[in-house]
């Protein structure tokens, strides 16, 4: 079994590693990795250690899914969009689930959604359908 997995590092050493990293914390020398304490940024500004806030970097996307983007709200008159962080397809595809797509070429047929009927049409259930019998009776029905 210690043949498989010769790499693994020793248990004892990462307990001790992990206990040191508690003990430091639970002293206040040290603060756990990505937290950020108010207290001591106040304190060290009134101390003089003025650090500059490292600030993120900014999110690159592929120029193609946001030329993709562009077009669509080119296409759509919309003026201003911001997404936030979100990615530039996935931005897209909730604007077309908001808004729609361009369908200024697809003839009115086709874009009838299936299920749905244009207006005017006879109702495929016809005259004998059970709930208009009971709309016409009057009838409540108790479930």
């Amino acid at each position: 079994m210690s043949e498989e997995f010769s790499q693994l590092p020793d248990m004892n050493e990462m307990l001790s590693q992990r206990i040191a990293a508690k003990k430091a914390y639970g002293a206040g020398t040290t603060a756990p990795p990505g937290t950020f304490d108010p207290y001591q940024a106040m304190l060290d500004r009134k101390a003089g250690k003025v650090s500059e806030p490292s600030l993120p970097e900014a999110q690159q996307w592929p120029e193609e899914d946001v030329k993709l983007l562009q077009d669509y709200c080119r296409k759509m008159g919309i003026v201003g969009f911001n997404s936030g962080r979100m990615n530039p397809i996935a931005a897209l595809a909730m604007l077309k689930k908001q808004i729609g797509d361009d369908y200024t070429d697809v003839p009115l047929n086709e874009r009838v959604p299936s299920g749905y009927q244009k207006i005017g049409t006879k109702s495929q259930h016809g005259p004998n359908y059970p709930y208009s019998e009971a709309m016409k009776k009057k009838q409540l029905l108790h479930g």
